[in-house]
């Protein structure tokens, strides 16, 4: 089942957390964070995210858990530089503790438009799937049949948007509004560095 928006932040909040602490956080962490009015409203949102299979709960205040996916698929690879053409790499997996293909995909990064931002040649980057964003996110945006890796800006008055990379050496890419598909929104970066991990999210 898809998420819906705010769904989709609590629940990476979650996951943030579980990832980062080794333990997910309680209601009133989740009310505080997201500025609820009561730890209703965060029970209301875990619960439904229990129900659609995006959660596990145990027992405790604490007992929420990331489920077993048996890992998510790597869509190919995207520029980080230059737009480039998406490469299908179908049958290679990651496992990166509950992330769902329903809604996510991993990208391989190529280039170093981003390496002011800490995103290099060779990181993988987890996207959430969805067509719209705001100014400023990090996305993955397609111009015909070639994808890019850069922050996303609207130009309102030209009528155009800018993908601003993170690198001084660079030029931004301006495009016609029409002529830009997004493909989703950046929600996690991965360095594999041996045995080890960087998550950034």
């Amino acid at each position: 089942m898809p998420l819906t928006e705010v769904q989709a932040r609590v629940l990476e909040f979650i996951r943030q957390e579980i990832l980062s602490t080794g333990r997910s956080p309680s209601l009133t962490e989740i009310q505080a964070e997201f500025g609820y009015a009561s730890p209703h409203t965060a029970r209301f949102h875990v619960t439904n995210l229990v129900e659609a299979g995006y959660l596990d709960r145990q027992p405790g205040h604490r007992g929420l858990r990331l489920p077993d996916t048996g890992g998510l698929r790597m869509a190919g690879t995207v520029a980080a530089g230059s737009p480039i053409q998406a490469i299908e790499e179908q049958d290679e997996r990651i496992d990166l503790g509950g992330f769902s293909d329903d809604n996510h995909f991993a990208l391989r990064v190529r280039g170093e438009s981003m390496i002011e931002e800490a995103i290099a040649d060779g990181d993988l980057v987890v996207v959430r799937k969805q067509s719209t964003c705001g100014d400023g996110d990090l996305v993955v945006a397609r111009m015909g049949d070639e994808a890019t890796l850069k922050r996303f800006y609207h130009d309102r008055q030209k009528r155009r948007v800018r993908l601003q990379p993170a690198n001084s050496s660079m030029e931004p890419i301006y495009c016609r509004q029409e002529d830009v598909e997004i493909e989703g929104v950046v929600v996690g970066v991965i360095r594999l560095m041996g045995t080890g991990t960087r998550r950034s999210g």
